[in-house]
């Protein structure tokens, strides 16, 4: 496991070793699974077992390759969804029309991460590990489940690819271990992992600790084999690291920019699914009060521009890096 210290790095890196070191492996034939397209194709796949990548600094959590730039405004909207705990299908379908494939009733996603860690029926997990940790930093009992045991027993379109998460509070930092149980790694990867990292960096911010290592471990990390030309050409170019702005530290202050990614992803989605420019017209204009949510608006402002029909408008701001702007120039 070589350690990295950006995603940019890790992802590269391990997507070179799949096309080097992977086992080919015949195509899933669930009709359940989108591994066989939901039963329509045939999708055979390169894998490694038991991967792990270890990754130093989580600020450090997007990746830009003009081969496949990453869809950054479904990454902020994912997060606040996520750190939100819902479950509803509407929100990661505004950025991405492709989530209603994993509905089983077009209404919820059944395997949501942020509902099963922050909205379980018995409680917020995550808020129960960090309480824990916070009376007894040594502790060990700080693993939160996604993945349930009656998911074996459900027939569903989706099944949770992460199993859960771990925190470890060791020398001041904090360490955070994502488990999955399956990693696509080329165009799934850089979502989740952005994911696990901002929820890495609210954890931290909760203890009032620095940010240890984000480790991400894989039951099964692989690419599909139609994807492995594309996979040879964007480990050829150069894949560039994006740094986000730190969310801010100490317990209330992360509170308040979490509430405010919430609020500014359903405003601004509320008021590009309604029509209403004059409501997004207002959010262009008000600047947010932390800078990592600065640049959360500026880019979801933009894609609620592209939503309402506006191809031109980009909102500046500047919290936004050159390196975040050559991903909003993709929405």
């Amino acid at each position: 496991m070589p350690p990295y210290d950006t995603f940019a790095q890790a992802y590269a890196g391990e997507l070179e070793n799949i096309l080097s070191q992977g086992a080919k492996v015949p195509s899933v034939r669930d009709p359940l699974s989108k591994a066989s397209g939901f039963g329509g194709q045939d999708r055979p796949y390169r894998e490694l077992l038991a991967h792990t990548l270890r990754i130093g600094s989580p600020r450090s959590c997007l990746a830009f390759t003009p081969l496949l730039p990453v869809h950054l405004p479904y990454c902020f909207g994912l997060a606040a969804w996520s750190l939100d705990g819902r479950d509803d299908v509407g929100t990661p379908a505004y950025y991405r029309r492709g989530a209603y494939e994993y509905s089983d009733d077009q209404h919820t996603l059944s395997g949501a991460f942020g509902r099963r860690l922050l909205a379980a029926a018995s409680g917020n997990q995550l808020e129960a590990i960090i309480d824990r940790i916070r009376r007894d930093p040594a502790h060990r009992r700080t693993f939160a489940v996604i993945l349930d045991s009656s998911d074996h027993f459900t027939q569903s379109r989706e099944h949770p690819c992460a199993a859960g998460v771990q925190l470890f509070l060791r020398d001041g930092a904090l360490t955070w271990i994502t488990v999955m149980r399956a990693q696509q790694a080329l165009t799934v990867l850089p979502y989740d992992a952005f994911l696990f990292m901002v929820m890495h960096q609210v954890a931290a911010a909760l203890l009032d600790a620095a940010c240890g290592p984000y480790i991400h471990q894989s039951g099964t990390f692989h690419v599909y084999e139609n994807e492995v030309e594309l996979v040879g050409r964007l480990i050829s170019q150069p894949v560039t690291p994006v740094e986000l702005p730190a969310l801010p530290s100490g317990p209330d202050d992360v509170r308040a920019a979490v509430r405010e990614l919430v609020d500014l992803e359903r405003g601004l989605r509320t008021a590009a699914e309604a029509g209403d420019s004059a409501a997004v017209d207002r959010f262009a204009a008000t600047k947010a009060s932390f800078a990592f949510t600065e640049v959360a608006r500026a880019c979801l402002t933009t894609f609620a521009y592209r939503k309402l029909g506006d191809a031109e408008t980009v909102v500046k701001s500047p919290a936004v890096t050159p390196a975040v702007t050559d991903l909003m120039a993709a929405i």
